[in-house]
């Protein structure tokens, strides 16, 4: 038996008869087929046609396998009888705010890959991001008005320019939107935002064995929808859409390295920013037009970070948090004293590493701006040390 033995359309249109059509505003509930048959204006399930017609033309026969029922296979042979297919994806995209419980839900109504962290649904050339708090990956939070990063795929030895890394590139240098899908903890994947890729780089980060290798940090901004022509002029100027040419960053030392140890990657970190061919991307002053909306370099963080050594850079701090992040790291945010979005500097020597407590009272205490002024001296003190 095999669905290739399906050739009468006669059975097909009995057998469509005999199915339910399907309603799209239940599609994140009971719909589980990604691939549908039109006929008339109505839409219905392609395997389930196909199982029936198959029925129909040979009623003296058993049912087909479910493994000769794959949607697309179903799909593909009544396309052969003269009959319409399309996808989900392709007839009814997610809308924005679209919530499903988990990526196998996303999966069981619009096709495509139910793992991946980069993918395309069925019949659809969108790409979908998909960002989970408690994953593995260590992506920032949605941010509706800043650039913030997206991890690229790959748990395994260092991440390569391939598949959906390669594919989320090109959404870069062809100004693509994506569809951007977050699960905060104990929560439900839901269709955040439409995003822009602003840029890529290369960063150090601990694989599942806790073993160092480099990933791909793609910086990512809220858009209005997919249409470029919505999106605000101030984003389009952010994207950096030409080639880029990968440049790993120095490799972090490891727990044990000396003071002169992490003294020295400091300082290769300095170089690497303060290149003149890194002109705006690690020392300069965003001008008054891309307020607010300042790529950060992620070097510059990077290397905030090596010369804190895993401590709160303010000598008065009370004390770090209990746990940690979930690679290990210390728990530590690195902050531009003085806001790019206020005519700040994107360079180690105006910037700390702090502890979220400090941070906090450095952007809502009531001593803020003794605070700040203490922190400007104190970045500046740092950055003269390690840089000695």
């Amino acid at each position: 038996m095999s669905l290739k033995e399906l050739t009468s359309r006669d059975a097909v249109l009995k057998a469509v008869h005999q199915c339910d059509v399907i309603d799209p505003g239940a599609l994140g509930a009971g719909f589980t087929r990604a691939f549908v048959l039109e006929l008339d204006g109505k839409y219905y399930h392609a395997e389930r046609v196909a199982s029936l017609a198959y029925t129909v033309q040979y009623p003296d026969r058993d049912e087909l396998p479910v493994s000769d029922l794959t949607g697309e296979a179903a799909a593909r042979r009544l396309s052969r009888l003269g009959f319409a297919s399309s996808t989900t994806a392709r007839l009814w995209p997610p809308l924005l705010g679209a919530e499903y419980p988990n990526r196998t839900a996303i999966r069981n109504t619009f096709g495509g890959n139910g793992v991946a962290g980069i993918t395309t649904f069925l019949g659809d050339s969108v790409l979908n991001i998909f960002s989970d708090e408690e994953g593995p990956y260590a992506d920032e939070p949605p941010d509706a008005v800043n650039p913030f990063e997206y991890r690229g795929e790959g748990r395994a030895g260092h991440q390569k320019l391939l598949r959906g890394n390669k594919a989320l590139d090109s959404a870069r240098k062809n100004r693509e939107a994506v569809r951007y899908w977050y699960r905060p903890a104990g929560g439900t994947f839901k269709f955040t935002t439409w995003v822009a890729i602003l840029s890529r780089a290369q960063v150090w980060s601990p694989d599942d064995n806790k073993q160092l290798r480099l990933e791909y940090a793609f910086q990512v901004m809220a858009v209005p929808g997919p249409k470029l022509d919505t999106w605000p002029a101030q984003v389009r100027k952010l994207i950096d859409s030409g080639d880029i040419k990968d440049t790993p960053p120095p490799q972090p030392p490891d727990k044990n390295a000396t003071s002169g140890q992490r003294k020295k990657t400091y300082q290769d970190y300095l170089r690497l920013i303060d290149k003149p061919s890194n002109a705006g991307r690690g020392g300069r002053k965003p001008t008054k037009g891309s307020r607010n909306l300042y790529p950060r370099s992620r070097s510059v963080r990077d290397a905030v970070l090596i010369r804190a050594d895993g401590d709160c850079e303010n000598d008065k701090c009370t004390g770090m948090p209990f746990d940690t992040a979930p690679g290990g790291e210390s728990i530590l945010e690195v902050d531009h004293v003085d806001d790019l979005a206020l005519n700040g500097l994107d360079h180690p020597s105006v910037m700390i590493a702090l502890c979220p407590n400090c941070h906090a009272a450095k952007t809502r205490g009531g001593n803020r701006a003794a605070i700040k002024r203490y922190f400007r001296a104190r970045a500046a003190e740092l950055h003269r040390k390690a840089n000695q």
